[in-house]
């Protein structure tokens, strides 16, 4: 039998948590939060884009650990294409565009199929022979791999992000 190792991979410190699991601090949870307050502080944007960055740092290093190439794209939900100002590109909105149910994304253009998800834009799950990637609401991401090892789980949390063992409630 194949173990699977199951991770929930998130800014949310887990000492916040009650002991039903519940979230308790007042945080940031979305791209949509960027101007607000928090903690007495406003959220900026790039604030975010850092969180963003740690995300995709965490993605890409768990891809690499299992030698997967690509992902493909499962239960694709698309919204409307926000051109945020770190979207400079036409090609961006294309890309965005052209995206499928059952389309093979090639792991150099996965961070910007996440940044789609993290940013609300579309929802889909990325899934391969060898790991998943769900995302969750509130900027919960969820992952399944063959392969694990504790170097890449220190890179993870040395990025000031969370994980915690979790089957995703995606599957």
């Amino acid at each position: 039998m194949i173990k699977i190792y199951y991770l929930r991979i998130t800014k949310y410190n887990p000492d916040n948590r009650d002991k039903n699991g519940f979230y308790s601090k007042d945080e940031w949870s979305s791209i949509g939060d960027v101007g607000k307050r928090f903690g007495g502080k406003e959220f900026t944007l790039d604030e975010y884009l850092c969180y963003e960055e740690r995300y995709l740092g965490a993605i890409i290093d768990i891809m690499r650990e299992n030698n997967v190439e690509s992902l493909r794209v499962e239960s694709l939900e698309k919204s409307n294409y926000v051109n945020h100002s770190d979207f400079y590109e036409p090609a961006t909105k294309e890309y965005f565009e052209s995206i499928k149910e059952n389309m093979l994304i090639p792991k150099q253009k996965i961070p910007q199929v996440a940044k789609f998800v993290l940013r609300e834009m579309i929802w889909c799950k990325l899934v391969s022979d060898k790991m998943f990637l769900h995302f969750g609401y509130d900027y919960y991401m969820y992952i399944g791999s063959k392969q694990l090892a504790d170097e890449t789980l220190q890179s993870i949390v040395s990025n000031s992000l969370f994980v915690e063992s979790m089957v995703s409630p995606y599957l």
